[in-house]
């Protein structure tokens, strides 16, 4: 474990690397049931807490995706780490991206996107914001679960505990300024026609419907490998990790 007063990461094994970067209202844990499979494989896994959640802290009022991808091509710097394959769920996804525009890596969404929140999605964030700021409890325990399939919510009531639980630890302001973060972000779709990105979509995610997803690749001329997983909502590493584990090592092989 290392600890910074920027971000606080993990680095495992040793070989090509593997970044990991976690989505809104998690940490790095979320991937703890993945990235030791690519240990095993040969791969060094860097896995941080992007700031603003877990270990890692922001002050101030709006952190954008460009700033976490910067504080995290920081740890990549430090520690000499070059051409990394970046997987990024959801938020992560977001912030993988702003990475290509800074450094030399390929990325994969999981369960994410490369569009800007429409003018409804900006109010609903704004709410999201005013919602926290009163009843932060309300707010974990209503958004989460939704993360998930509608037919895997009981079987997956202990791990929807967890991830509410910890979310609880964080502090309102930075919830909400990572929330004002996701509003203010900008399109990529540039950054999609470049031969290094992938995408992993789960075939009943309620967060990016997969017409969604489709009818946004349709906009661009170079289209990127898509890759669904079955009965799966928003959060594969825990609906469907055997299903997510595989897809990620078809990408890595290619």
């Amino acid at each position: 474990m290392t600890e910074n007063s920027e971000l606080f990461y993990k680095i495992s094994g040793t070989g090509k690397p593997l970044v990991f970067l976690h989505g809104f209202l998690e940490d790095q844990s979320v991937w703890n049931s993945v990235y030791p499979h690519f240990v095993n494989l040969g791969y060094k896994c860097i896995l941080v807490d992007l700031p603003a959640h877990g270990k890692s802290r922001f002050d101030g009022e709006i952190c954008t995706m460009k700033y976490m991808a910067e504080k995290t091509a920081e740890v990549l710097e430090r520690n000499s780490i070059e051409n990394p394959h970046v997987f990024g769920h959801s938020m992560g996804g977001y912030v993988a991206l702003e990475m290509l525009r800074i450094k030399d890596c390929s990325v994969t969404l999981v369960h994410s996107n490369f569009w800007a929140d429409s003018e409804t999605k900006k109010s609903d964030r704004n709410r999201v914001i005013e919602v926290v700021k009163k009843n932060k409890s309300l707010f974990l325990n209503e958004s989460i679960p939704n993360l998930f399939a509608p037919q895997n919510r009981e079987f997956r009531r202990e791990e929807i505990q967890n991830l509410i639980s910890k979310a609880m630890i964080m502090p309102s302001t930075e919830i909400c300024a990572a929330t004002a973060g996701l509003r203010d972000r900008m399109a990529s779709y540039d950054l999609m026609e470049n031969n290094n990105v992938s995408v992993i979509q789960g075939d009943n995610d309620s967060v990016i419907p997969d017409q969604a997803l489709q009818t946004e690749i349709e906009k661009l001329n170079k289209k990127p490998e898509v890759y669904q997983l079955e009965n799966c909502g928003h959060m594969g590493f825990i609906e469907q990790n055997g299903q997510l584990i595989n897809c990620m090592e078809k990408i890595l092989i290619g």
